[in-house]
């Protein structure tokens, strides 16, 4: 389940010899290979093509192939032709998962999936502009970005006077929500997310491969692998964005993998505005989950009321790498945070904290845990205390290590030492 390979310094950056299609079972590349086009596909079609690329006779949800690749009884993989998948299309709300070890990879451009319309209309209320939109749990705005290149959230506001009072808020009255941006947003101005499950996997216990993904809402995140299993999970060029909570107590990560035993493994990846935590990992009670990280981020995590947010996290006995990757301001947390008897490499990496908590923390080392920090930039700074890099506790190894703004902090017993 899990391999040997090397890990390399190519012109300052590190890297990690190996293919990842490698990672996971070949007989998800040799198996059949379902077809969805969400324009122009039918669930009634086979989803089978004469080569891969063929979308003839495809489908129009993926969890319709999910569904036809089951029925093979073998390793498949779903090629989802690029556009916009909305609401239910995925897993058909969590319902519809594969049985099967597969491959789910956005053919041609991005797989986007969003809990929510891609398309809204719009109507003129004075003061606001509404449309009847049911069940919203966050509202973005894609046509103002941040400087990380995601959306920009609007804040709810308490009732319709509110909102009409104050640009870049939303609130939802009866059957209609409220949006004031200032003008009259267009059809693909507001990303409105609404109380459906992302790439939620619950039962799915088998390898498990992403390209080209490109998720947005969730209210159980917007990837989420839940199952005991022995088993690889490969991401590829995905992100996993704007988790939403079903209420306010049940907070969730962006990105969030529990009790896999085996490899985890992420490359150019992004895991951002998430309700709670960026990129989050659990063994909870399943030993031997193996983390790789390779050009992966995770910026402005942590919604509402949430505390303790980070940008990546690992738990339990997570060993992990992080190979290069930028994670920051994130809310109330740390933007890496090692946790319990977790052992972490972190070579090239770059934290950016700027809380609003009163302590401001880039890299945090806790109760028993290990991390070697390589090449690593700290920068922590906007609060009465900041810390580029705390030991709470946990051992830290440096070598290279800058503390860009922000000083170095021992608690309860931690150290730190170079290497």
């Amino acid at each position: 389940m899990r391999f040997d390979f090397d890990i390399e310094q190519i012109g300052g950056a590190y890297r990690a010899a190996v293919e990842p299609r490698d990672l996971v079972d070949p007989g998800i590349w040799t198996g059949a290979a379902l077809h969805v086009d969400g324009a122009a596909g039918d669930d009634g079609n086979s989803g089978l093509g004469s080569q891969d690329g063929d979308f003839a006779n495809a489908k129009r949800t993926i969890h319709a192939a999910f569904t036809a690749g089951n029925a093979t009884g073998a390793a498949y993989r779903v090629l989802v032709k690029a556009g916009d998948y909305a609401e239910a299309a995925f897993t058909r709300n969590g319902n519809d998962e594969p049985n099967q070890p597969v491959a789910v990879i956005g053919w041609g451009g991005p797989l986007r999936y969003r809990a929510g319309p891609f398309d809204v209309v719009w109507s003129d209320a004075g003061g606001t502009y509404t449309a009847t939109e049911g069940s919203v749990r966050r509202v973005f705005r894609c046509d103002l970005l941040t400087a990380e290149g995601h959306y920009t959230e609007l804040s709810e506001a308490a009732d319709v006077a509110s909102c009409a009072a104050a640009q870049n808020t939303w609130v939802h009255d009866g059957t209609l929500l409220h949006v004031n941006v200032g003008g009259a947003p267009g059809a693909e101005d507001i990303a409105v997310i609404r109380s459906f499950h992302g790439a939620r996997f619950m039962t799915h216990d088998k390898d498990f491969y992403l390209e080209n993904v490109h998720c947005e809402g969730g209210i159980s995140g917007a990837l989420h692998f839940d199952a005991v299993a022995a088993r690889n999970i490969v991401g590829v060029n995905c992100s996993f964005r704007y988790s939403a909570p079903s209420n306010p107590t049940a907070l969730q990560d962006a990105a969030r993998v529990r009790r896999t035993d085996g490899l985890v493994a992420f490359f150019d990846c992004d895991a951002s505005g998430g309700a709670k935590d960026g990129w989050s990992f659990h063994e909870d009670g399943t030993a031997g989950m193996h983390v790789l990280l390779q050009d992966c981020s995770g910026w402005r995590n942590g919604f509402s009321t949430a505390t303790s947010c980070n940008g990546f996290t690992s738990h339990d006995g997570v060993r992990a790498i992080l190979l290069g990757g930028d994670f920051g301001l994130s809310r109330n947390g740390t933007e890496v945070h090692v946790i319990q008897s977790t052992e972490t490499w972190a070579a090239g990496c770059r934290a950016v904290a700027r809380d609003v908590d009163g302590t401001s923390v880039a890299f945090k080392c806790s109760n028993d845990a290990l991390m070697w920090l390589q090449d690593c930039a700290g920068d922590a700074a906007g609060q009465a205390e900041n810390y580029a890099l705390q030991a709470n506790a946990g051992t830290v190894f440096t070598r290279g290590f800058s503390a860009l703004a922000g000083g170095v902090d021992l608690t309860s017993g931690g150290s730190v030492t170079p290497f």
